[in-house]
């Protein structure tokens, strides 16, 4: 609607705005939307086809990432979260972009060095909520076997691409092109990267280097769910905040590690409106002391959540939690 507006503009906003800038304008428009449409054109031809399996065709190559097919009655995310192309352009520049090389060693680097010093022999890690996978991908690098779960198929789909058969060569891609607001000229609109980078199989140390799980993160790791067992670590990233049951998710998390397990946690408390408790930091803590976790490192990180802040009027920001503890006790039964 944004860019239809613009293309199509009134005899008032043409004469006040002046052929060059709406012929510019429209320019930038057609070269974002024809790189955009070939990246989704090439997603949508690589999907595999449900007639492979009757016709004895297997499953597309995945050499970095295994997928596990969806359990029998858990669901995914409503469309209604992580299920827009605008939000897979923004982790695409935030995950898998040189631009964005600062996402991860502001927040994804600093949570693989806390989990390194608390479990620096390896052991078998799990990561809730993890997008396109960069943070799990970047803690199998460092030697650790990784179970990674998303709960959006649409993240689903475009992880499996990018992962295992995106291009050496990548994908030009206009990733903020949708976005209209805050924006100080063309420059910070209609920025063009090559992605993915790094290639994941440069991160990759063995094959498959993770394990990707499908489907709500509640239902499946849930005692009583499919995926539910021990792990020796759980890394959570700006993932706390988007449960609606802060309680529900922390005794979850906690049944799933033993006595001497590890949680960090990098993140900020950006509550979404249907949370039952909307929570302060020391509030959180004290949940997660009581179950008789000991905190090894409690400090702020500053992470700019996509672009750098300063770049446009407005850029997403956060002083973000950045902690490691170790579970004391085992869990009551």
């Amino acid at each position: 609607d944004d860019a239809s507006c613009l293309l199509r503009p009134s005899a008032a906003e043409r004469r006040l705005l002046g052929e060059d800038a709406l012929r510019k304008r429209a320019e930038l428009v057609k070269r974002a939307r024809d790189a955009n449409r070939k990246f989704l054109e090439a997603v949508v031809e690589d999907l595999p086809d449900l007639c492979d399996g009757v016709l004895g065709r297997g499953p597309p190559d995945r050499p970095v990432a295994e997928f596990r097919a969806l359990p029998s009655g858990v669901p995914t995310l409503p469309a209604s979260s992580y299920g827009s192309m605008a939000s897979v352009f923004l982790h695409l520049l935030r995950d898998w972009s040189a631009d964005c090389g600062h996402v991860h060693d502001s927040t994804y680097a600093p949570a693989a060095a806390e989990l390194k010093a608390l479990l620096p022999d390896g052991g078998e890690v799990l990561v809730p909520g993890c997008g396109l996978a960069r943070l799990a991908l970047t803690l199998a690098g460092e030697g650790y076997k990784v179970e990674a779960n998303e709960g959006s198929r649409l993240f689903l789909t475009f992880a499996d691409y990018v992962l295992n058969r995106a291009p050496a060569s990548g994908h030009g891609l206009f990733p903020l092109a949708h976005v209209f607001s805050e924006n100080w000229s063309h420059d910070q609109q209609y920025v063009e990267i090559r992605m993915p980078s790094p290639l994941p199989s440069e991160l990759a140390k063995a094959s498959p280097a993770i394990t990707m799980v499908p489907g709500d993160f509640v239902k499946t790791y849930g005692k009583g769910g499919p995926g539910h067992r021990k792990f020796d670590a759980i890394v959570t990233s700006f993932f706390l905040d988007t449960v609606t049951d802060i309680a529900e998710l922390v005794e979850l998390l906690d049944s799933l590690l033993d006595e001497g397990g590890v949680w960090v946690n990098v993140g900020p408390l950006n509550w979404r409106k249907e949370a039952r408790m909307k929570l302060n930091w020391d509030e959180v803590l004290s949940m997660w002391k009581g179950l008789g976790y000991e905190f090894r490192c409690h400090k702020r990180a500053d992470c700019d959540y996509h672009l750098r802040r300063g770049l446009k009027m407005y850029t997403e920001s956060y002083n973000c939690a950045l902690t490691s503890a170790i579970k004391r006790r085992s869990s009551e039964v």
